[in-house]
């Protein structure tokens, strides 16, 4: 088989692929005697089917199979030679398939090369939480009094009491997430300054599919036509494209930083990841990680704890100000 690389992008590739006819044969010789041992067919035992006959009976799936093993062997060929990590699943297209050739080209995506001048020493000025004042707490309060199912408990003076405290907690919590909000803003905003890398379109656009088919599982669709809904998933998609690539870049980087600080992942890490989703669910830690286990889940786990511990790499060297001062507005003695 003869296969050329075409370079269409900065990490989108094209294999050409070429099979003779000789390479034809000799591979549908194989897959034919493999149909042979399992082939059933009236007057004929099983195992003794004529070889002409199962060409006959399974031109269908010999054809399928032939251009499957040959499109498998090109792609992972082709990896391993070449050393390239692709994003995401290879595209087929083009095919010509006769009794005299087979030709067809696939489309792969390629892992970027991310380039990182500064993880460690990111300067980001400290966000205090915003001080919840007591007209703040009156305020939620008052929200609350709105609703009936909330009036008669807040009416009480000793009840109300419990539910300002209540409302106060949960006002300091909400402002506390907001500062830390601001402060990964801060980060992610130096990271992304700080790197420069091309972004996998086909990878970003699957991850935004996801998001769409997400939010379009939570609408009310019934009653609605097929093209309402294209609509939807098209504006739903616009909406969530640019949260699909602020992901994927805040994923690679991550990646390079795991890379270059060779991070590598402990079982009992995996372990220690196992059993806080066993609690989470209330289910078995056995039981869950045999499931686990079962779905080949368990290399994403360890890829999330990897991307984890390098992002606490960043965190732990993070240089915190106070206040920003800009030149020229330094407080003169």
């Amino acid at each position: 088989m003869k296969i050329e690389i075409n370079k269409k992008g900065k990490i989108e590739i094209e294999l050409v692929c070429d099979v003779n006819k000789e390479e034809i044969e000799e591979e549908k010789k194989v897959i034919v005697k493999e149909i042979k041992k399992d082939a059933e067919i009236e007057g004929f035992r099983k195992g003794k089917v004529p070889e002409e006959i199962i060409e006959r009976k399974f031109s269908d799936v010999i054809g399928e199979r032939i251009l499957r093993n040959f499109v498998s062997k090109a792609y992972f060929d082709t990896l391993k030679k070449e050393n390239f990590i692709p994003v995401v699943e290879p595209e087929l297209y083009d095919v010509e398939f006769t009794e005299e050739k087979l030709k067809f080209k696939i489309g792969i995506e390629l892992k970027p090369e991310v380039k990182i001048k500064k993880y460690k020493g990111i300067t980001v000025k400290k966000v205090e939480p915003k001080e919840i004042k007591e007209e703040d707490v009156e305020n939620a309060l008052k929200e609350l009094e709105k609703r009936p199912e909330f009036a008669s408990s807040i009416i009480d003076l000793e009840k109300r009491q419990m539910w300002k405290k209540r409302v106060r907690e949960e006002l300091e919590e909400r402002e506390k997430n907001n500062a830390k909000m601001e402060e990964e803003k801060q980060i992610w905003n130096a990271l992304f300054k700080n790197s420069e890398f091309p972004l996998p379109e086909k990878l970003v656009n699957k991850r935004a599919s996801k998001y769409t088919e997400y939010q379009l599982r939570r609408l009310n669709l019934q009653g609605k036509t097929k093209e309402e809904i294209e609509n939807y998933a098209r504006e739903i998609f616009k909406i969530v494209k640019p949260y699909a690539e602020e992901e994927v870049k805040k994923y690679f980087i991550l990646d390079k930083i795991a890379e270059i600080e060779n991070i590598k992942i402990e079982d009992s890490e995996v372990n220690e990841r196992i059993e806080f989703l066993s609690r989470s669910i209330g289910k078995p830690f056995e039981e869950v990680k045999k499931q686990l286990e079962e779905n080949q889940e368990i290399e994403n786990i360890k890829e999330e704890i990897r991307i984890d511990k390098a992002y606490k790499i960043v965190k732990e060297n993070i240089n915190y100000i106070e206040k920003i001062v800009i030149p020229g507005q330094e407080k003169k003695i």
